[in-house]
């Protein structure tokens, strides 16, 4: 009995180690034209499936010191739909033996051919070595892909090309859909409608296989976007896919998971597969020329986001991925298909957002933007917040790394037009009295309303005598306090918190005194002598003058709109 055991467990040792062992490799220099293969992915499901594969040949020098194998295949699905979005990393056998990863197509082929990235130059990525997420700044794209260079070359003409990465995507309008696939396409990400991750409690494969599907996720939660490829390859715990470059933005850590495809979508432009993610296995670590690397077992860090629309039963969470260009895009998407999924009306609207982000480091940082938009809860209207604006000012500041922890966000909708428009201002006299204190008349036009005056009483002071002034008179949302340009990420966030609302008149009466900037610090009232002190001849770095303006805030019950200017003399 007991040698029985013994045999058994020793059996049972030998088969794990030859299910962990990698695959073994069929290198480029013994591939030949009309040598004869397979390759595997999912074309329904989440179980990998074979289909034929002919050498036609290699094209050496295809990208920098890489060449690409050509291939074609005769499998009655593949002749119908072509080369498909989604099976980019296909591993490519011959005599059992993984040449490479299926990962190029061919513009405007009628025929299924494809290009092949050897698996020694995918194999070699895995000697690099990794910096870590603590010591790898966020994420930025190449400012100019292979793919890019190719199109530039020969527009409207065939050539060979990655084959786009479907970005499965669930929960969003088809508004805000039409908005993302337009500002995705510099990372040749291409939009396709399909089902979230993890919504159904479906559990799926416990892990990644070769020809299986692997989601790069970029949004998860109540909405999800996940580009899905096919796995090349595993070594242990690193697994390799796509063939060609995601971003092409080299270390970059971002969530893996599993995924199941619905089906193949023949299409006359692009076929693609239809799949949707399923749960998070591990970490994108690389991102390069050859394909994706990624480990099984690594969590990552993302952004949570919350938007709330018109209260508690409008609440929408989830969680974006920490990218310097992608996160202030990802981010307005979502709080706009919020938005527009709770207030869709297209009718007059004014609209209130509160925007708070929790950046590591600094208390919460609360901005409040109060807008009249025509056509409703647009997300274009939502993307020129502040609270957006700041995230990409935050995550670009150029004094030190910044970490957003938490975005959250609450829009309110009143569907009308509470707003009016400033359209004359004008005082009782061309010339003001030195150290008076008289009135300005702006005149305001209501939406749909009458026309009506504001009476602003404003200070002339004594040192303007003799001069000609210029009193501008606008809206708060148009101008910002007085600041000093930033010197260090807590100046910039302390800048940020200075803004005038919206429902307000503001009176600038310019003056000829000089203020200093110095240090991130606003210094209004110094004599010539100590600014000339604080500008040293020796010195490029010194107080900066600015000319100082009076200002006075009016605040008013409607947005205030537009812009007027008047010039005047002061009596000498």
């Amino acid at each position: 009995m007991l040698v029985r055991f013994l045999l058994a467990l020793l059996l049972l040792l030998v088969t794990n180690f030859a299910q962990a062992k990698p695959p073994a490799i069929f290198r480029l220099s013994e591939v030949r034209p009309g040598m004869v293969g397979y390759g595997l992915t999912v074309f329904q499901g989440t179980k990998p499936e074979k289909f034929a594969v002919r050498v036609i040949g290699i094209l050496h020098n295809f990208l920098p010191k890489e060449d690409v194998i050509l291939i074609q295949s005769d499998d009655p699905r593949l002749l119908h739909s072509g080369i498909v979005q989604g099976m980019s990393g296909s591993p490519i056998y011959f005599d059992d033996r993984v040449a490479g990863a299926l990962a190029y197509g061919w513009s405007f082929a009628k025929d299924p051919i494809a290009g092949v990235t050897p698996i020694e130059n995918m194999l070699a990525e895995l000697k690099r070595p990794l910096r870590g997420p603590a010591h790898t700044p966020m994420a930025e794209p190449s400012v100019e892909s292979g793919r890019d260079r190719l199109a530039a070359l020969s527009p409207n003409q065939p050539h060979l090309e990655p084959v786009a990465v479907p970005l499965s995507v669930a929960g969003f309008s088809s508004n805000v859909l039409a908005e993302f696939a337009e500002a995705l396409k510099p990372y040749h990400l291409v939009p396709e409608q399909a089902g979230g991750g993890g919504q159904s409690g479906e559990k799926g494969p416990a892990g990644f296989e070769a020809g299986g599907p692997i989601a790069v996720q970029i949004i998860r939660g109540d909405m999800s976007a996940a580009a899905t490829g096919t796995v090349t390859y595993i070594d242990g715990n690193k697994v390799l896919a796509f063939g060609h470059p995601m971003f092409n933005v080299g270390e970059v850590y971002l969530p893996i998971a599993t995924a199941r495809i619905h089906t193949f979508m023949a299409a006359l432009s692009s076929s693609f597969k239809l799949s949707s993610p399923i749960e998070s296995k591990g970490s994108l670590l690389q991102d390069r020329q050859t394909g994706i690397i990624g480990e099984m077992g690594k969590s990552v860090e993302m952004i949570p986001i919350t938007v709330s629309v018109g209260g508690p039963d409008h609440v929408l969470h989830a969680e974006i991925i920490r990218h310097r260009f992608l996160t202030p895009m990802l981010a307005a998407m979502v709080i706009a298909n919020a938005a527009q999924t709770s207030a869709s009306d297209v009718a007059d609207a004014t609209v209130t957002v509160h925007s708070r982000l929790q950046v590591r480091g600094y208390a919460p940082i609360d901005l409040i933007d109060t807008v009249y938009s025509p056509d409703g809860v647009s997300p274009r209207t939502l993307a020129g917040s502040s609270g957006i604006k700041a995230i990409g000012d935050i995550l670009f500041n150029p004094f030190t790394p910044a970490t957003v922890d938490r975005i959250d966000v609450n829009v309110s909708v009143d569907y009308k037009a509470d707003v009016a428009e400033i359209v004359n201002v004008s005082l009782t006299s061309d010339e003001l009295e030195p150290g008076t204190r008289p009135s300005l008349f702006v005149t305001l036009r209501p939406y749909a309303g009458s026309e009506f005056v504001k009476a602003i009483p404003f200070e002339v002071p004594r040192a303007l005598a003799g001069l000609n002034v210029k009193i501008t008179v606008q809206g708060g949302n148009q101008l910002r306090p007085e600041m000093a340009p930033p010197e260090n990420l807590s100046h910039l966030i302390n800048n940020m918190r200075k803004i005038y609302p919206a429902r307000a008149l503001v009176v600038s009466v310019e003056t000829p005194d000089e203020g200093v900037t110095l240090h991130g610090s606003v210094i209004p009232d110094l004599p010539a002598s100590i600014i000339d002190t604080l500008k040293p001849g020796a010195s490029t770095r010194h107080a900066d003058t600015y000319r100082r303006a009076s200002r006075q805030l009016v605040t008013m019950p409607s947005i205030i709109q537009g812009k007027q200017e008047i010039t005047v003399r002061v009596k000498d």
